[in-house]
């Protein structure tokens, strides 16, 4: 009878452990979705103001027309197409990050969905008063020391689960990191030439290019950084700082149309300054997976240390 309880415990003690994680989960994937939605309906009002202040200098005034005679006209164009860029991939970041947390919203509700979930409260209540039941008529001191060395089991067993899904995480962030990391290397390099070298129409748009490609590894490597911003929040004592991977320090510029050492220069700068912060972050992954993995080696001890207690009562 003793043994069923504790089987019984231990099983609704995961089953309970789960179900609040999953739903502390969806509490924040909502609220970081809210905020995003806010800051992408942000981006497109200013993104729409950009587009309507290069329609409005394409049109004709008399201001414009003196801006032609006077040579400034070039000038106030460039500057208002180089401000549309970069506000339209500012508002496509925040478009992609919508549907990522909204699809990862939408899984956390599937999950929560799931029939071990369904009745857990009333199971864990009954099992309750059946093991309060229990130990008022079989009250011993071996069966509360077993009691306590269980229950410690259950908590050792569901960190060490949380680490391997957090040491998984951070695997597949360094992936998606190395991934960028690889493909801002090409850009440079290309950017080099570009730069110093004046490859021309033809080396500009191979070096957007890549910067292009660059652009959708980076937006893979802060989804999985994220989940693994997640997954590190149910492990206990993890750092969680310094996973933000600012997507606008890569974006295109205007010097494909309008090609001079400046714009160059500047693209070239803001690609090296990518590569350091991409860097950087992949620093932390690789230092926190180190204290993931002394973490679980220490819980794996406790486990051992647990079991021996459990088979000293027992044997004895």
């Amino acid at each position: 009878m003793r043994q069923d309880i504790h089987e019984r415990q231990y099983t609704l003690q995961e089953k309970r452990m789960n179900h609040r994680r999953l739903l502390k989960r969806l509490e924040q994937t909502s609220e970081k979705l809210l905020a995003m939605k806010k800051t992408r309906d942000q981006l497109h009002r200013q993104l729409t103001k950009e587009q309507q202040d290069v329609v409005k200098l394409g049109k004709f005034s008399f201001a414009n027309k003196i801006s032609e005679w006077t040579g400034t006209w070039d000038e106030k164009m460039k500057k208002e197409i180089e401000e549309a860029a970069q506000a339209e991939l500012k508002f496509n970041e925040a478009e992609k990050n919508v549907i990522d947390l909204s699809e990862e919203e939408q899984d956390l509700r599937k999950k929560l969905e799931h029939p071990d979930f369904m009745y857990i409260v009333e199971d864990w209540e009954d099992l309750l008063r059946e093991k309060e039941s229990w130990i008022r008529m079989n009250d011993s001191v071996a069966n509360q020391t077993l009691q306590k060395i269980a229950d410690g089991r259950v908590r050792v067993f569901a960190m060490v689960r949380e680490i391997d899904e957090a040491l998984e995480a951070g695997e597949k962030a360094k992936r998606a990191l190395d991934g960028a990391m690889k493909k801002l290397d090409s850009a440079e390099g290309i950017s080099m030439w570009d730069t110093f070298l004046g490859g021309g129409i033809f080396v500009s748009a191979l070096k957007y290019s890549e910067i292009n490609s660059s652009d959708d590894l980076v937006q893979q490597a802060q989804r999985a950084l994220r989940h693994y911003e997640t997954e590190l929040m149910d492990v206990q004592d993890a750092a969680t700082d310094s996973f933000q991977v600012n997507q606008n320090d890569i974006f295109t510029f205007t010097d494909v149309f309008f090609d001079n050492i400046f714009s160059d220069w500047m693209v070239h700068t803001r690609i090296t300054d990518a590569k350091k912060k991409l860097h950087a972050v992949l620093q932390d992954v690789r230092r926190i997976q180190d204290q993931l993995t002394r973490k679980r080696a220490a819980s794996e001890e406790e486990i051992r240390q647990l079991d021996q207690q459990q088979d000293d009562i027992i044997m004895s």
